[in-house]
């Protein structure tokens, strides 16, 4: 599965609790309530833990984890 997938599927299980919900790859996570400080925490944590990635403090921020293509542009820093 590929890191797109794999998030994805953890917000929408995870976060969202609905697997059947439709998540768009550019929907604003932050402005339509999907995240919020805790369900942030929850993706960092889940991110270090799947992806073998250590996400600085001062890399959580909006412009971050806007949304699932915007965590994939990040993300792709790391290989």
């Amino acid at each position: 599965m590929d890191r797109k997938s794999h998030l994805i599927d953890f917000i929408k299980n995870e976060i969202m609790h609905n697997s059947k919900a439709n998540l768009d790859p550019d929907t604003d996570l932050l402005g339509a309530g999907i995240l919020d400080s805790l369900g942030v925490l929850q993706l960092v944590a889940f991110i270090e833990k799947s992806f073998h990635i250590s996400v600085p403090d001062e890399d959580v921020m909006y412009d971050n984890f806007m949304s699932i293509n915007t965590l994939i542009n990040y993300l792709q820093q790391y290989g």
